[in-house]
């Protein structure tokens, strides 16, 4: 069950003994007293009250964060901002949960909605990356405070739909101005936290998920998702490395495209690939995926090899999400980094 953060205070709040009706002097048995008595008892008891209450905020695990990956090349935190609530919460990787460490207030754009155009002062619902850091004198002090990080809005999902305008950040204000007065649709936070946050950015890596509404499941539902995604996950890696190519290709959108190939070309790809090289080896790392409504994004260390080619990189996977094989891809990007780790090392433990 999806529980959201208000429904959460409201069930979780203790009841006030003043709030309880005292029971109304009545000329009776003496027998009634004693029942009323034992019936306020029961409604105040603290043991009772502890087995009806759900779980608390820290049993509570965003269905957004589906796994955060435990390789050093990738942050181990994320932030999150629920845009009802105007809160930006930060959540580190610990194993394979994640645990609420810090949660802020926060303002956003003065318009509600989905951004969809240059200037409509709406802050876009997404999953973002924080890329850059602009500080004084680069930035007016009175507009952004005393730091600021851009995103990459508009992402590859935003792009596909035409959404317009830019400079969507995450920055500060200065002390004397409310966080109620609502932004051109940036995240927007006080200059103490922004300067405390920083020591969880890593540029280009720190993700940024703009919800509506944060969406809380327990620790089991959490799991069970986590390992539907990373199932499906490892079916695609195995339909690639043993080309199979007709599976493979089941986990691609009709409209997928990336930087060179559409999905008719990328298919033909596969296929020819597949009569070239005899032997294909595919090590994935701990992958980060993340998801925001249907949206899914994917990263991970990946290291092909084959008896024609070898190379290690990064793997950038954005897709859809679908119920039989969990994600479809839309579009799949790599870029190559420095082989400083062997197969066995960049993939996730057994």
């Amino acid at each position: 069950m999806m529980i959201s953060r208000k429904q959460l205070i409201l069930r979780t709040s203790a009841p006030r003994l003043s709030s309880i009706r005292k029971p109304a002097v009545v000329q009776a048995s003496p027998w009634l007293a004693v029942i009323l008595s034992v019936l306020v008892a029961v409604m105040v008891s603290p043991d009772l009250a502890a087995q009806e209450s759900p779980p608390s905020p820290d049993e509570l695990y965003p269905t957004a964060l589906i796994s955060m990956s435990n390789d050093s090349h990738f942050s181990h935190f994320a932030f999150l901002v629920d845009k009802t609530e105007r809160r930006l919460t930060v959540y580190e990787i610990k194993g394979n949960l994640v645990h609420r460490i810090e949660d802020y207030p926060a303002d956003i754009g003065k318009n509600s909605g989905d951004k969809e155009k240059a200037n409509d002062a709406r802050t876009p619902v997404g999953i973002y990356f924080l890329m850059s850091r602009k500080t004084q004198p680069e930035i007016p002090f009175e507009t952004y405070g005393s730091l600021a990080f851009t995103t990459d809005y508009p992402n590859i999902f935003d792009k596909r739909v035409a959404k317009g305008g830019g400079g969507i950040w995450l920055h500060a204000v200065p002390d004397k101005v409310a966080l109620t007065r609502g932004s051109r649709g940036c995240v927007v936070v006080r200059n103490d936290v922004i300067q405390h946050l920083e020591k969880y950015i890593e540029l280009g890596q720190t993700p940024l998920l703009i919800t509506e509404k944060i969406e809380y499941v327990d620790k089991e539902h959490y799991l069970l998702t986590q390992k539907q995604f990373q199932d499906s996950f490892e079916k695609w890696r195995l339909a690639w490395q043993d080309s199979d190519v007709e599976n493979y290709i089941q986990f691609y959108d009709p409209t997928f495209r990336n930087a060179d190939m559409d999905y008719q070309h990328w298919y033909r790809h596969k296929k020819k690939l597949k009569e070239l090289y005899s032997k294909i080896e595919v090590q994935l790392g701990s992958p980060l995926i993340l998801r925001n409504r249907d949206q899914v994004v994917i990263r991970t260390l990946q290291s092909y090899n084959s008896n024609l080619h070898q190379d290690f990189g990064e793997k950038t996977i954005h897709a859809h999400a679908v119920e039989n094989s969990g994600f479809q891809i839309i579009r799949e990007d790599w870029r190559g980094l420095p082989n400083v780790r062997t197969a066995a090392e960049a993939a996730p433990p057994k």
